[in-house]
């Protein structure tokens, strides 16, 4: 790999990151690790009994295990530098394992994940070239992974004859609303085409 695309790979990343650390601020340093899920548990009991027992709640404690993950996370970012060898490989497979549940169950997009797993090698790993080449590794796992959904989901709808049917309606539709000379209801041909479009899914799968 280029010199100049692994710095230009490194430097997006680096970018990337601080823009996701801004979006949710971390919740204090209190937690003691990184993807420990229930290290964020030990709250205060409530003296109202309701409210007691909405903080035991399976919801409660899964926000509250979501709040220690991002927290955590962002303070490993953050200070993977200052820790010995030993503690930030540690930590480093803790946060990969809180990615990939996360991940598994839905609690992060693919291009959230891509983002944090990137920002890991770049936590953990000194030498840029290193880090561009396993950064550029995982950009092409996701992709190959979205092409393979995409080529998955346009083969089940294939089959469906309501998809064909849907299809058949988008073509007509589209071939009429672009030979129009005047659109109705003083909308733009854009929306007026997506209006119809819309009436077209639903009629076809019954919405």
């Amino acid at each position: 790999m280029k010199p100049k695309i692994v710095a230009l790979i490194v430097a997006l990343v680096a970018l990337a990151v601080v823009a996701w650390s801004a979006t949710t601020p971390a919740r204090g340093d209190k937690p003691p690790s990184v993807a420990q899920p229930g290290d964020a548990g030990n709250v205060a009991p409530a003296a109202d009994p309701r409210l007691a027992a909405l903080q035991r709640s399976p919801q409660a404690r899964v926000y509250r295990d979501r709040q220690a993950f991002e927290a955590g996370s962002k303070r490993f970012l953050r200070d993977a530098a200052k820790l010995g060898p030993v503690e930030r490989a540690q930590q480093a497979r803790e946060l990969s394992a809180s990615i990939d549940k996360y991940e598994r169950e839905g609690g992060l997009s693919a291009g959230e994940a891509l983002l944090l797993r990137s920002a890991l090698v770049k936590a953990t790993v000194a030498d840029e070239t290193r880090q561009g080449m396993q950064i550029a590794d995982l950009m092409q796992g996701y992709r190959e992974r979205a092409d393979q959904g995409m080529a998955d989901y346009l083969a089940r709808h294939q089959r469906d004859p309501r998809f064909q049917d849907y299809k058949a309606q988008e073509r007509s539709i589209v071939a009429e609303v672009m030979a129009m000379r005047s659109i109705p209801g003083g909308l733009s041909r854009n929306e007026y085409l997506r209006q119809r479009l819309q009436q077209a899914r639903e009629a076809a799968y019954g919405k």
